[in-house]
């Protein structure tokens, strides 16, 4: 049995911090009647991607009149608007308040499952304009893009953006059957991110060398992202600015 709060245990086996995570949302929503899951406690049970939230706090929402309560466990924020269920276009709004990281994967996620409308996202996030990190979601809005395939490729895209370049995603090679993660716009220089289980199926890993020197063949650039990079952005940066040093060379 596990214990995941005073009066509340499990036999579940919680591989992952996002399990333990879901079933205190259940417990909290017991303990407090007259609320909803919010932020990144409600994305995670939406089977939204995030990016390294804090698990050890869960977010509720009042779906009546109340004051806001902030406890190192539970904070359970005001009523947005006349919400009185879960709504994804304000769960991705939430998300993106305490973290552009997050709010970016929800949101590419959810568009490309067709659970939201970018224009519904726009509408709640003018009811969290007195929110803490309302500053984000501007940025999140500008740059969300259904045609990303994964969570790294939506944290890659705003990384990039930090540094004033805009990727273009899944960008198709001219001459050639292939597709990028993306292209940086304005170079030849394309941009192909490595999360975990790309290479998983049998043969994946000869068939990508295959196609990158077809690809560079073409004097294509290609640099590879992956998380670790991510987290270690001057040597990456490093690596992007010699493949358009190269690529313009050419």
């Amino acid at each position: 049995m596990v214990r995941l709060k005073r009066g509340w245990y499990t036999s579940q086996a919680l591989r992952h911090a996002s399990d333990r995570h879901r079933l205190r949302v259940q417990a909290e929503l017991h303990d407090h009647p007259g609320t909803i899951a919010s932020h990144h406690s409600a994305a995670v049970h939406l089977g939204l991607p995030l990016h390294r939230p804090d698990w050890a706090r869960v977010h509720l929402m009042r779906t009546g009149p109340g004051s806001a309560q902030n406890r190192p466990t539970v904070v359970i924020h005001q009523r947005v608007g006349e919400v009185v269920g879960m709504d994804p276009a304000l769960v991705v709004a939430q998300t993106a308040l305490g973290c552009p990281v997050s709010g970016l994967m929800a949101a590419d996620h959810a568009l490309r499952t067709s659970q939201i409308l970018l224009s519904d996202v726009e509408l709640w996030s003018t009811q969290l304009d007195n929110h803490v990190g309302h500053c984000h979601l501007p940025v999140v809005l500008r740059l969300a893009n259904k045609l990303r395939e994964s969570a790294l490729e939506s944290r890659t895209a705003i990384t990039f953006d930090r540094w004033g370049w805009h990727l273009d995603p899944q960008f198709e090679v001219p001459g050639t059957p292939y597709r990028a993660d993306a292209r940086l716009r304005g170079t030849r220089v394309l941009i192909e991110c490595d999360g975990l289980g790309k290479y998983d199926e049998p043969g994946a890993e000869q068939r990508e060398k295959v196609r990158e020197d077809d690809i560079r063949a073409l004097d294509w650039e290609v640099v590879r992202v992956t998380s670790d990079l991510l987290d270690q952005r001057t040597a990456l940066l490093h690596r992007v600015k010699a493949a358009i040093a190269r690529s313009a060379r050419r």
